[in-house]
């Protein structure tokens, strides 16, 4: 009669946060959005404005290219800290008015 060694193994599998982030000529949709640290983050961002848009989370370096009306595009992060962070619209290279938001990470 032999022995039988059973391994077992667990895998931590983390939940992913995904958001919808409208851009239009006067906000961002969602204004507040959160996360938490080393929680994978997955945005697909589209812009329904008139003008052009992109969109700056630069706590994390998401820094989409600019998007013409009705294109979208989509980004991916896992935060790897703390805190409250701001994103916004800066084509042109200022921060567009209204065009603001903030991500909290717990």
């Amino acid at each position: 009669m032999g022995l039988t060694t059973v391994y077992t193994s667990t895998l931590t599998a983390h939940a992913q946060v995904s958001y919808n982030v409208t851009l239009t000529d006067s906000g961002i949709s969602p204004a507040t959005m959160s996360a938490s640290e080393g929680e994978p983050v997955s945005m697909t961002i589209i812009n329904r404005g008139t003008k052009v848009h992109n969109f700056v989370l630069p706590a994390f370096f998401i820094f989409t290219s600019n998007l013409q009306p009705g294109s979208s595009t989509s980004a991916k992060f896992t935060p790897d800290k703390t805190g409250s962070f701001p994103y916004y619209s800066d084509t042109g290279g200022q921060p567009e008015p209204g065009l603001r938001g903030t991500m909290a990470v717990h």
